[in-house]
């Protein structure tokens, strides 16, 4: 799941890349006539720069809210090197460990992450319908680590005050606050009622009914 993640931040980031270039002809030629060593050297030092970070996540925003419709623009060969350059960055040790060092930028990662939200929602969708993952999903929950570390997230303070946030707010809410009494409401009707008292009732219906019939099968001899 997380290298999964990782390739779709690389690519969308060189894809960002490449947008913010197509405005000027210099760089598109520039990119049309470079091979896959010049477009690597190229994203290799535009990720090391502050404001190309910047570039990038402001070409990236544009590209989701479009909808990538503006990737027509790239050539075949631009889309091979950009492969290309994905592929190599990835399997790269010391580009993974620059790349995490970048997505863990708590700023860098939090506009990034609004700017592919559609997607990642989609995808975990997507997942979620997937009998593999659905089992994989199951066999984590039923971990002894997982299940304790679950506990140890209950039991913490930070969760129980959130939980105490929450149960105030609903309180506040009208209609909640309405149901909640409707409930109780009908709790306290069961309990004051005796046990067994709809169960005798019933039962002595039905010994009148049996009763009722037996005199008409008299009146009728």
């Amino acid at each position: 799941m997380k290298s999964q993640w990782l390739r779709q931040v690389v690519l969308l980031i060189l894809i960002g890349m490449v947008l913010s270039s197509c405005g000027s002809d210099s760089s598109s030629s520039q990119s049309q006539n470079g091979g896959y060593k010049d477009t690597k050297t190229m994203v290799l030092d535009i990720l090391k720069t502050e404001d190309g970070q910047k570039a990038i996540l402001t070409a990236s925003q544009k590209a989701a809210a479009q909808d990538g419709g503006q990737l027509k623009l790239l050539s075949a060969g631009d889309a091979q090197h950009i492969q290309l350059a994905v592929k190599d960055v990835l399997t790269d040790t010391s580009n993974n460990k620059f790349l995490q060092t970048v997505i863990t930028d708590p700023k860098f990662a939090g506009e990034f992450a609004k700017a592919i939200q559609k997607e990642m929602k989609q995808l975990q969708k997507d997942l979620m319908k997937d009998p593999e993952y659905q089992q994989a999903l199951v066999s984590t929950m039923k971990n002894p680590d997982f299940e304790k570390m679950l506990l140890d997230t209950l039991k913490s303070t930070p969760y129980r005050q959130q939980t105490k946030t929450v149960i105030q707010e609903s309180m506040q809410s009208p209609l909640f606050r309405l149901d909640l009494m409707n409930v109780m409401k009908k709790v306290l009707e069961e309990e004051s009622q005796p046990k067994g008292q709809s169960k005798s009732g019933g039962e002595s219906q039905s010994g009148g009914g049996s009763q009722e019939s037996g005199g008409g099968g008299n009146q009728k001899k």
